[in-house]
């Protein structure tokens, strides 16, 4: 707006006034915020975050949420899903080069619990739903039936907290640059 308003004082000196224009400011906050989205997408996976505030000048419950809801995103993506990019990333711009003789580091194979653990929680979980939507006939059954996968999903997460190193996708070049760079 101030640039808008810039350019409004310089030019109206002769006599071509140039109006304030509500549409104009819609479409630059947009388009701003869709860049924003753009290059946040490009780093992160997601879109930005507070693009509502972006938009619209005004912080707004909905877009609490979904900036609840990307930053989960992020979590997942960076914990989860993110080494085989970061790999991708040091093969591009050339941090990593194969050699004959070496073995390749992303041919070794993740370590079984990292499939099964996640599964076995969304089973559960899963059935814990299906619980609580179809109940029993007796209140003693569901009751039961609610703990017991209650308390199997909290056994499963103390097992994520022990095996968390397996389950997190690290960038598995950045170990052997580490090992090059310390030699």
């Amino acid at each position: 707006r101030r640039v808008r308003e810039a350019v409004v004082s310089t030019q109206s000196t002769g006599g071509d006034e140039i109006l304030p224009s509500s549409q104009f400011e819609h479409v630059f906050k947009n388009r701003w915020a869709d860049n924003g989205d753009g290059i946040a997408r490009q780093y992160t996976g997601t879109p930005a975050l507070k693009s509502d505030y972006t938009r619209t000048g005004v912080r707004t419950r909905a877009g609490l949420l979904h900036d609840g809801y990307k930053s989960m995103q992020r979590y997942v993506q960076n914990n989860f899903l993110d080494g085989a990019r970061q790999d991708s990333y040091d093969l591009l711009v050339g941090n990593h080069r194969y050699s004959a003789t070496e073995e390749s580091p992303l041919a070794a194979p993740r370590h079984p619990i990292a499939l099964i653990l996640p599964t076995a929680i969304a089973i559960f979980f899963a059935l814990f739903l299906l619980k609580l939507v179809m109940p029993e006939e007796t209140w003693t059954s569901q009751l039961s039936h609610l703990a017991l996968y209650t308390g199997v999903i909290v056994a499963l997460l103390k097992q994520c907290v022990v095996w968390g190193d397996y389950l997190v996708d690290q960038p598995v070049l950045y170990l052997t640059l580490a090992k090059a760079k310390s030699e």
